[in-house]
Parts: structure tokens; C-alpha cells; sequence
């Protein structure tokens, strides 16, 4: 399992018996998140019987057990039939687990009637009922459903061990200093100082994955509250804008990463990250 910082967080929850009802999960990568998710449910679930908890673990993974319902939207909405059905299940009392346990995702699908409709589920919990919504915005949540949940954020780095040459880490640091301090210039900054430096579109993968790297560093002292190393304490100023700015900045950026990938003049996309990050 990938280190999920957001999955640890519910652990925490768990081990300190201060596990909410329904929790909305933000993450850059939703399939990532639920794969994570399982296994968080095979823990909590866990008999102490080995033979037991082995099918336990198979069944949750393979999402083929009673108790667990995971809901997609069907075609571009989740529907009010959908939300009723789950509630309609979950008036048993789960089968071979200790919770009755659901998932939604695109969870910025809910549409006016089925948000209503879960609503009402949400605001009269049962103790033995674990809900999680999954996103990849928690801005588009019905503010309703969002205010009755607990908010985690569970991010993921998806530099996928690319090796970068080291001297494009001081390009992004200076970067994001000129970006964050001197907002105003950073568009003459990319045309005098950046675009010289960025020959092809590997080179502008390195570029952007280097500022990736660096913004993920800073997010994970942002939520261990731990200093930043040495190469990186010009940047310590970012660490007071707090874990969710951070985390903005990281999905945009994994916004831009998957942009480069496509035909897209390199010129357009500094300029569009530094205006629309804004």
C-alpha cells in the first residue's frame, strides 16, 4: 500500500476510538484512495481469527461482501434511487463485519435530490455505519453533506520515482519564490528566465515534476509539523499557508503533469499555471 497520509489519519481516528460517521476524502487519485480505503476496512473489521479474517480481508478487497456498498454515479449523477436503496440495505444489521460500510464515489455527483436524500441518512447516524465520500474537489461537495463529515485529505506522489537532474531542484525553488513572492512578475520570469532553460518537453516534465517534488516535501512537514531541511528553508514560509493550500497547489500541478503529456506549446502552459493557480 502507498503511504497515505490521509488513511493514517483515519487509523489515528480508529486506534483513539474517535472515528467519525462519514468522512469526505480529497485525493489527486480516487483509485488509489479506495484501494486504500479497503484495506483500512479490513483492519477495523479484523476478528482476531486468522482463517476468518483472511476471507474477511478477500471479500472487502474484492468488494463482494454484504456489508460494504460502493456506489458510482450512474451516467453523470449518483440518483435518489440509489441513495434509497443503501439506506433500505443498511436497516439490517451487518453480515460478518462489525460495520455497515459505504462508499461513494465522484462524490460531487450527489445531485440536489440524492444530497437530500443522503442528508437525512447523515444527519441521524447509526453506530454501526461508516460512510466515505471520495473526491478529487471538495469544493463541489452540497456544502450540507460537506459540513457533516469529517474532511480528510489523502494525497499521493505521483512522481513515480522519475530521476531528475539535481540542478533542476534550484530551478524550482527559485521559481516558486519568484511565483509566491513576486506574483506580478512571474510572467516576464517565465519569459526571461525559464523558457531559455527548457529546450523540449522532458525538460519542462522536469521542471514541473521538480516543483511537484518540492511542494510535496513541504506538505508533508506541513502535516507532521516539522521543519523543512536546509535546501528547502527559503521556502518555510509556506508551511504558515497551512496543508490545504499546499494540497491545492499539489493538484494542480498534477493537473499540469498530465498537460504535458498532450501536445501543448510550453510557453501556454507556464504562463496558464502561473494565472490560473492564482
Amino acid at each position: 500500500m502507498q503511504e497515505s497520509k490521509g488513511i493514517q489519519e483515519l487509523m489515528n481516528e480508529y486506534h483513539e476510538n474517535r472515528l467519525s460517521h462519514a468522512f469526505l476524502l480529497e485525493t489527486n487519485n480516487p483509485s488509489k484512495c479506495l484501494d486504500n480505503l479497503l484495506e483500512f476496512l479490513v483492519f477495523i473489521n479484523q476478528t482476531g481469527d486468522q482463517n476468518e479474517d483472511e476471507k474477511l480481508s478477500h471479500l472487502i478487497k474484492n468488494k463482494s461482501i454484504p456489508s460494504l456498498i460502493i456506489i458510482e454515479p450512474d451516467g453523470q449523477v449518483v440518483k435518489k434511487e440509489q441513495i434509497i436503496e443503501l439506506k433500505d440495505f443498511f436497516k439490517t444489521k451487518p453480515i460478518f463485519t462489525k460495520y455497515n460500510m459505504y462508499v461513494i464515489l465522484n462524490a460531487e455527483a450527489l445531485n440536489a435530490s440524492s444530497a437530500n436524500t443522503m442528508l437525512k441518512f447523515l444527519e441521524e447516524p447509526e453506530d454501526n455505519i461508516l460512510g466515505f465520500f471520495i473526491t478529487t474537489n471538495k469544493e463541489n461537495i452540497i456544502a450540507t453533506i460537506k459540513s457533516r463529515c469529517q474532511i480528510v485529505l489523502d494525497y499521493y506522489d505521483i512522481s513515480n520515482g522519475l530521476s531528475i537532474p539535481i540542478e533542476w531542484k534550484e530551478i524550482a525553488i527559485n521559481y516558486i519564490k519568484e511565483y509566491q513572492l513576486v506574483k506580478e512578475d512571474a510572467i516576464l520570469y517565465n519569459k526571461d528566465v525559464i523558457i531559455p532553460l527548457i529546450h523540449d518537453r522532458k525538460e519542462l516534465n522536469y521542471l514541473f515534476q521538480s516543483i511537484f517534488q518540492v511542494y510535496h516535501t513541504i506538505y508533508q512537514a506541513s502535516l507532521n509539523d516539522s521543519n523543512l531541511e536546509s535546501d528547502l528553508e527559503s521556502l518555510s514560509f509556506l508551511l504558515k499557508k497551512g496543508s490545504s493550500f499546499l494540497f491545492k497547489e499539489l493538484k494542480y500541478l498534477s493537473c499540469i503533469l498530465d498537460d504535458i503529456n498532450y501536445n501543448v506549446n510550453i510557453q501556454f502552459l507556464l504562463d496558464r499555471y502561473v494565472l490560473e493557480s492564482r
